[in-house]
């Protein structure tokens, strides 16, 4: 595995203020630190670990912990790992220090780099004297990339260990109108973010209405190996409203099996369901009351006496049997269309975000992000967030995703004062701004030199025809 290293001498050290570089005036002959940075390995399929590491010596003793930047890369996912203490000798001097790293999972292939970063390093240059310096870190690149084997996996996820399962919730043994029946599926991956995994969705059926959950994700890491395992937990509840026989759908999800070199499929087996009628919604026959009975006799009377009328209210009757089922059903299957459309829509997608912004949840409000991103055309074809920040050319919205992507993955979390209502303020306005410029788009009519009429005319850009 080639290994990409950028080691540096720190000639001078940039002190912090001028207290620190007074108390840390060091004669002449006294060392550095030294700063070293390496990736590893410097080109890694995309949604696997590479490992930076950062190694800091200081001559003589550390004063304190030094103090890291923020390693967060957009588009990928940052995570500390452990931190090693270190010493060693060079050239007659003691050095002691700390090698920290961090893994880094990039969610897109292209070209990625940690720059214009910054530590700071406290250490007794002459003990007791002690010095603070801020050391400007070296730029270090990765690149990240989708195995040909794998191009056609939509959406690219890979692995070393993937599982899927389910789990079936019912209200009643015996199922009937009116009852429920919640799908619980599990996805588990190794060696990849839970965040990385696919969301997966619960299709609308005739004669169910459906309600999905929000998605639970959990990861861990195993302190022995740093292993990284991943949990992926989606729901929703079908709630019966008609008798019948049903089938909750088989579920596939394609992946790429990062240790075997291939391609591989997790299924799912569909759910039947059979639901009988709710006696008890559908109600009995009331008993007639001696009462309530009809007098035949006066109804015969009524008809005599106003035969017209019964003739018109009969006929009345009979067309609006005639008509009414018809109609009803012409709506009904209109309405169920105009329903599932909506619910598979960018417009649905962004009501989501909408509710999960005003519940305040760094992580429920990133998902459901990344959610209308898939249906969201202007972000295509990557739909990532990076695509959606590139497309707007906001620096606001850009503020805003960094601000949310650091409360979620970096060390020193709220730094930058994230805001749900202030990141759905800047991603409506990017929304509704790169929406009006499609609209625009278009409706731009083409200039007629592109298709001229007449087959004489010469073209404006040469002997070159226009595509058709």
């Amino acid at each position: 595995m080639r290994y990409r290293s950028i080691a540096m001498l720190l000639l001078p050290l940039m002190p912090h203020d001028a207290r620190a570089q007074d108390a840390g005036t060091q004669s002449a002959g006294v060392p550095d630190p030294v700063v070293q940075m390496t990736i590893d390995p410097p080109r890694v399929v995309v949604g696997e670990k590479t490992t930076l590491r950062v190694e800091v010596l200081a001559p003589n003793y550390m004063t304190a912990p030094p103090e890291l930047p923020d390693f967060q890369v957009r588009n990928a996912v940052t995570r500390q790992l452990q931190s090693v203490n270190r010493s060693e000798q060079r050239n007659g001097t003691s050095y002691a220090g700390v090698q920290f790293e961090f893994a880094i999972y990039p969610q897109e292939p292209g070209s990625y780099a940690i720059a214009d970063h910054t530590l700071k390093v406290s250490y007794a240059a002459e003990p007791p004297a002690a010095k603070q310096a801020v050391v400007a870190l070296p730029r270090i690149e990765f690149q990240a990339f989708i195995p040909d084997a794998a191009a056609a996996l939509s959406p690219f996820l890979a692995a070393t260990n993937l599982t899927i399962s389910q789990a079936i919730q019912r209200s009643s043994e015996q199922l009937k109108a009116g009852d429920a029946v919640t799908r619980i599926i599990t996805l588990k991956a190794e060696g990849t973010p839970a965040m990385l995994l696919p969301p997966l969705t619960f299709p609308a059926i005739d004669g169910l209405a459906l309600y999905p959950a929000q998605p639970s994700l959990q990861d861990s890491t195993d302190p022995r190996t740093d292993m990284l395992s991943s949990t992926r937990v989606d729901s929703a509840t079908y709630m019966l409203e008609r008798p019948g026989g049903y089938l909750l759908p088989a579920i596939d999800v394609r992946w790429w099996n990062s240790a075997a070199q291939k391609i591989e499929r997790a299924h799912l087996d569909g759910v039947a369901l059979q639901v009988a009628a709710n006696a008890a919604a559908a109600g009995g026959a009331s008993v007639e009351e001696p009462g309530a009975r009809w007098n035949w006799d006066a109804v015969l009377d009524l008809i005599e006496d106003h035969w017209l009328l019964a003739v018109l209210a009969a006929a009345a009757l009979a067309a609006l049997g005639w008509f009414t089922p018809r109609a009803a059903r012409a709506i009904s299957a209109w309405y169920r269309q105009r329903r599932e459309a909506y619910l598979q829509s960018e417009a649905f997608s962004f009501n989501r975000l909408r509710r999960a912004a005003r519940g305040r949840d760094a992580r429920t409000v990133y998902f459901a992000l990344l959610e209308w991103l898939q249906r969201f055309e202007p972000a295509a074809p990557l739909h990532t967030v990076r695509s959606f920040a590139a497309a707007a050319h906001d620096p606001a919205l850009d503020h805003e995703i960094g601000a949310i992507e650091q409360e979620l993955f970096a060390p020193d979390r709220g730094t930058r004062g994230w805001s749900a209502q202030q990141l759905l303020r800047t991603v409506s306005a990017a929304r509704r701004s790169l929406l009006s410029h499609g609209a625009r788009a278009a409706s731009t009519p083409l200039p007629q030199q592109l298709n001229p009429v007449g087959g004489n005319g010469a073209s404006a850009h040469g002997p070159r025809m226009p595509a058709r």
